[in-house]
């Protein structure tokens, strides 16, 4: 297991922000607790135009993988990704030793 944290960004806009919104409340006290999981916040746009960021950092990259396994194995994966009007944006991150 890599002990290298790293951080994953996901820039999302909902088709229904509203119901997004209440999705992601029910969905992320699970993911706060998942194994590795340091924290995961979202940020909403101020102007309004319905996008969220979803900022998480992981203890490692396997960590962050088997939570994805298991919300796949769920079926919230899929409903997160049903209540997307386009792809999300996902970067995986690694802290740079400068």
């Amino acid at each position: 297991m890599s002990n290298t944290p790293i951080v994953v960004t996901l820039r999302l806009t909902p088709s229904d922000p509203k119901a997004f919104q209440s999705f992601l409340a029910e969905i992320l006290p699970d993911t706060r607790k998942a194994r590795g999981c340091r924290f995961s916040t979202t940020y909403a746009t101020e102007d309004g135009s319905g996008s969220f960021l979803l900022l998480q950092e992981w203890d490692s990259p396997e960590d962050q993988q088997a939570y994805m396994a298991w919300r796949q194995s769920t079926g919230v994966l899929q409903t997160f990704l049903d209540h997307l009007a386009e792809p999300a944006d996902v970067r995986i991150w690694r802290r740079d030793p400068a």
